[in-house]
């Protein structure tokens, strides 16, 4: 077993296929199945298992794969330990993972001061739900991820950075927008306008609707809470949103806050990152900024080796 079947191993195993793991590795189809077959000769046993549209491991590869990932940390724990003792801790490049309203609504002054000080620094800011930024952690795609709390995975390591309050919003032309408090039944006769169903925050809403017996009326799933705001403050539909990204329509009338009777929402986003990661001196500095904003920078280095 060497490192470069390790590679094409990684690849297929990520992208599902031969032809497009040669691709990504810039070598040929037949190199890369050359390799697997090679490596699966070298441990005895198939790691995938194929048909003529997709490979898929087999119960073997998944053992394997926790061992590959582990492998590829180190090699690039390597390379970022010696680049920066070499002088070059402010070039190159890294991806993270962020949901959509703590990119918008937490991370651009971080992101202006990160840049100023690592000018040679390229990003690259996945924005998508929770469950798939966490994907990304695991097959390594993603150097760290602010996602919705919670979010239970065995290779996957969180701490809280903030609760935000994800209350009722109506326009202001809303009939509901004249009364301070509603019944869920009530609510759930309007038309809302909704996470997708397979997002932490959409999960808070149905099951306290569920807990109070109702079924409410989804007339529309999005998942930018901006569009969803100006939707609402359009009178298209009513929705729970975070408080981050209504306060400042709130502030000047275009929305209305409304409490709901025996129900409240809070939506806790926390930084997530795969378990054992080494964080070079870049990628650290980026993340003890997000976390000394939220006071959670002890918490953090507590959970990590340092």
């Amino acid at each position: 077993m060497n490192f470069h079947q390790i590679r094409y191993f990684l690849a297929v195993a990520r992208t599902g296929g031969f032809t497009q793991a040669g691709r990504d590795l810039h070598v040929t189809q037949p190199t890369v199945s050359s390799g697997i077959a090679e490596l699966e000769s070298d441990v005895g046993v198939k790691l995938f298992n194929r048909n003529s549209r997709h490979v898929e491991l087999t119960i073997e590869g998944h053992t394997l794969m926790a061992y590959a990932l582990q492998i590829e940390d180190l090699v690039e724990e390597a390379g970022e330990r010696l680049g920066s003792r070499l002088g070059h801790r402010d070039e190159g490049s890294f991806q993270f993972g962020s949901i959509d309203a703590a990119v918008i609504y937490l991370l651009p002054g971080i992101l202006k001061e990160f840049l100023s000080t690592y000018p040679n620094m390229d990003l690259s800011i996945q924005v998508a739900p929770s469950r798939y930024l966490v994907d990304d952690l695991v097959a390594n795609r993603s150097e760290f991820a602010l996602i919705t709390l919670p979010f239970e995975h065995p290779r996957i390591e969180s701490v809280p950075l903030l609760s935000d309050a994800m209350p009722l919003v109506v326009g202001s032309g809303h009939p509901f927008a004249d009364r301070d408090r509603v019944h869920p039944s009530e609510v759930a006769q309007e038309h809302l306008i909704l996470f997708p169903t397979d997002s932490v925050s959409r999960k808070l809403v149905d099951d306290a609707f569920a807990e109070a017996g109702v079924s409410p009326r989804v007339v529309m799933e999005m998942r930018s809470p901006e569009a969803m705001r100006k939707l609402v403050e359009s009178g298209v539909g009513i929705s729970f949103l975070p408080h981050m990204s209504v306060r400042d329509s709130v502030a000047t009338g275009a929305l209305r806050l409304v409490e709901v009777e025996g129900i409240s929402f809070n939506r806790e986003i926390g930084l997530a990152w795969r378990r054992g990661r080494y964080f070079g001196p870049s990628i650290r500095h980026l993340l003890e900024a997000i976390l000394s904003e939220h006071g959670a920078l002890e918490e953090w280095r507590a959970r990590i080796e340092v």
